[in-house]
């Protein structure tokens, strides 16, 4: 993960979404496609690099903001964050698929987060 990774998954959650994050070890971007249809997604950000395999998602797409993006608007103040519950899901991981042949959906709330944090 970048610098630049945080900064965009930071800035979906502080847009009011919850990012679904995927791994690079999935086999195609149709196995993708399928986990953004479960999760009803609303977009899909991608890192410029792959930009050659997205080929007609069920979202729209958009491109993944670079650090020469983020330093134009260094200097806008955000608001305060809303106060979380530790049982509001704030991102969405998925399994390898190992098992079924078919990646499942795991929702992650804030205690999972935290949690995660202070054990690294």
């Amino acid at each position: 993960m970048t610098y630049t990774d945080v900064v965009n998954i930071y800035s979906i959650c502080r847009a009011g979404f919850i990012p679904q994050l995927f791994s690079l070890r999935l086999p195609n971007p149709t196995v993708i496609y399928e986990l953004l249809e479960r999760a009803k997604a609303k977009a899909l950000i991608f890192e410029p690099s792959f930009e050659n395999i997205v080929q007609d998602p069920p979202v729209p797409v958009v491109r993944a903001a670079t650090l020469e993006d983020h330093e134009r608007d260094a200097e806008k103040e955000l608001p305060p964050l809303e106060p979380m519950n530790e049982h509001d899901i704030v991102c969405i991981f998925h399994t390898s698929g190992s098992t079924s042949g078919s990646p499942k959906l795991v929702p992650c709330d804030a205690k999972w987060i935290d949690g995660a944090i202070m054990k690294s």
